[in-house]
Protein backbone atom coordinates (compact mmCIF):
# COMPACT_ATOMS: atom_id res chain seq x y z
CA UNK A 1 0.00 0.00 0.00
CA UNK A 2 2.55 2.21 0.56
CA UNK A 3 3.35 2.31 -3.79
CA UNK A 4 -0.28 3.46 -3.91
CA UNK A 5 -0.45 6.72 -1.70
CA UNK A 6 2.89 7.62 -3.13
CA UNK A 7 1.10 7.60 -6.50
CA UNK A 8 -1.63 8.99 -5.50
CA UNK A 9 0.51 12.04 -3.76
CA UNK A 10 2.46 12.37 -6.86
CA UNK A 11 -0.86 13.13 -8.83
CA UNK A 12 -1.99 15.41 -6.26
CA UNK A 13 1.31 17.22 -6.52
CA UNK A 14 1.60 17.18 -10.58
CA UNK A 15 -2.01 18.62 -10.50
CA UNK A 16 -1.01 21.00 -8.37
CA UNK A 17 2.01 22.14 -10.42
CA UNK A 18 -0.14 22.12 -13.32
CA UNK A 19 -2.81 24.15 -11.31
CA UNK A 20 0.29 27.02 -10.41
CA UNK A 21 1.75 26.98 -14.25
CA UNK A 22 -2.12 27.86 -15.35
CA UNK A 23 -2.23 30.56 -12.95
CA UNK A 24 0.99 32.18 -14.03
CA UNK A 25 0.64 31.72 -17.74
CA UNK A 26 -3.67 32.97 -17.40
CA UNK A 27 -2.17 36.69 -17.24
CA UNK A 28 -0.11 36.60 -20.16
CA UNK A 29 -2.60 35.79 -22.28
CA UNK A 30 -3.42 39.33 -21.99
CA UNK A 31 -0.64 40.95 -23.12
CA UNK A 32 -0.46 39.06 -26.74
CA UNK A 33 -1.12 41.60 -29.94
CA UNK A 34 -2.66 40.64 -32.87
CA UNK A 35 -1.81 41.53 -36.06
CA UNK A 36 -5.25 42.77 -37.67
CA UNK A 37 -6.09 44.63 -34.17
CA UNK A 38 -2.34 46.68 -34.37
CA UNK A 39 -2.97 48.51 -37.91
CA UNK A 40 -6.54 49.34 -36.95
CA UNK A 41 -8.33 51.60 -34.36
CA UNK A 42 -10.98 50.18 -32.27
CA UNK A 43 -13.52 52.07 -34.20
CA UNK A 44 -12.39 50.29 -37.46
CA UNK A 45 -10.34 53.38 -39.07
CA UNK A 46 -7.09 52.97 -40.44
CA UNK A 47 -4.09 54.30 -38.62
CA UNK A 48 -1.96 54.88 -41.73
CA UNK A 49 -2.83 58.51 -41.44
CA UNK A 50 -2.23 59.40 -37.82
CA UNK A 51 0.62 62.18 -37.64
CA UNK A 52 2.31 63.55 -34.40
CA UNK A 53 1.63 66.27 -32.23
CA UNK A 54 4.16 69.57 -33.20
CA UNK A 55 6.68 69.87 -30.77
CA UNK A 56 6.50 71.56 -27.75
CA UNK A 57 7.20 74.90 -27.42
CA UNK A 58 11.27 75.67 -25.76
CA UNK A 59 11.21 76.42 -22.65
CA UNK A 60 11.58 79.90 -21.50
CA UNK A 61 14.49 81.62 -21.85
CA UNK A 62 16.61 81.88 -18.92
CA UNK A 63 19.89 80.28 -17.37
CA UNK A 64 19.18 76.65 -19.09
CA UNK A 65 22.37 74.38 -19.39
CA UNK A 66 23.17 70.45 -19.88
CA UNK A 67 26.39 69.02 -18.91
CA UNK A 68 28.36 65.54 -19.16
CA UNK A 69 30.28 64.47 -16.19
CA UNK A 70 33.62 62.59 -16.54
CA UNK A 71 31.58 59.18 -16.62
CA UNK A 72 28.88 59.80 -18.92
CA UNK A 73 26.50 60.93 -16.79
CA UNK A 74 24.32 63.52 -18.52
CA UNK A 75 23.14 66.96 -15.74
CA UNK A 76 20.68 69.29 -16.98
CA UNK A 77 20.31 72.16 -15.04
CA UNK A 78 18.47 75.25 -14.67
CA UNK A 79 19.18 78.24 -12.40
CA UNK A 80 15.89 79.41 -11.08
CA UNK A 81 15.05 83.43 -10.73
CA UNK A 82 15.25 84.86 -7.67
CA UNK A 83 12.01 85.37 -5.80
CA UNK A 84 10.79 88.35 -4.06
CA UNK A 85 9.42 87.82 -0.76
CA UNK A 86 6.96 90.41 0.71
CA UNK A 87 7.76 90.76 4.83
CA UNK A 88 4.76 91.68 6.14
CA UNK A 89 6.43 91.53 10.00
CA UNK A 90 9.26 94.05 9.96
CA UNK A 91 7.89 96.29 11.90
CA UNK A 92 6.47 93.89 14.76
CA UNK A 93 9.61 92.84 15.88
CA UNK A 94 9.76 91.19 19.30
CA UNK A 95 5.35 90.69 19.38
CA UNK A 96 5.92 88.44 16.27
CA UNK A 97 7.89 85.80 19.28
CA UNK A 98 5.29 86.61 21.76
CA UNK A 99 3.36 83.24 21.30
CA UNK A 100 6.44 81.32 21.80
CA UNK A 101 7.77 82.81 24.45
CA UNK A 102 4.26 82.75 26.11
CA UNK A 103 4.38 78.63 25.98
CA UNK A 104 8.01 78.92 26.84
CA UNK A 105 7.06 80.85 30.03
CA UNK A 106 4.18 78.00 30.67
CA UNK A 107 6.42 75.37 30.61
CA UNK A 108 8.99 77.43 33.28
CA UNK A 109 5.93 77.88 35.45
CA UNK A 110 4.64 74.36 35.01
CA UNK A 111 8.36 72.29 35.90
CA UNK A 112 7.52 72.83 39.70
CA UNK A 113 4.58 70.72 39.37
CA UNK A 114 6.18 67.59 37.96
CA UNK A 115 7.21 65.96 41.55
CA UNK A 116 3.72 66.19 42.09
CA UNK A 117 2.44 64.53 39.41
CA UNK A 118 5.13 61.90 39.79
CA UNK A 119 4.06 61.65 43.67
CA UNK A 120 1.03 60.30 42.27
CA UNK A 121 1.88 57.19 41.75
CA UNK A 122 2.49 55.37 45.30
CA UNK A 123 4.86 52.31 43.73
CA UNK A 124 7.11 55.06 42.62
CA UNK A 125 8.33 56.05 46.28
Amino acid sequence: EPTRALRIASHLMSRLLELLLALCVAPAASLTISGSASAVRPGGRSLRFVRMEDAPPPPPSGRLGATVDQDGKSNVWAVEPAMKVDSQNKDKGLIAYAPVIGVAGLIVLLVPLLPILFAANPDQA
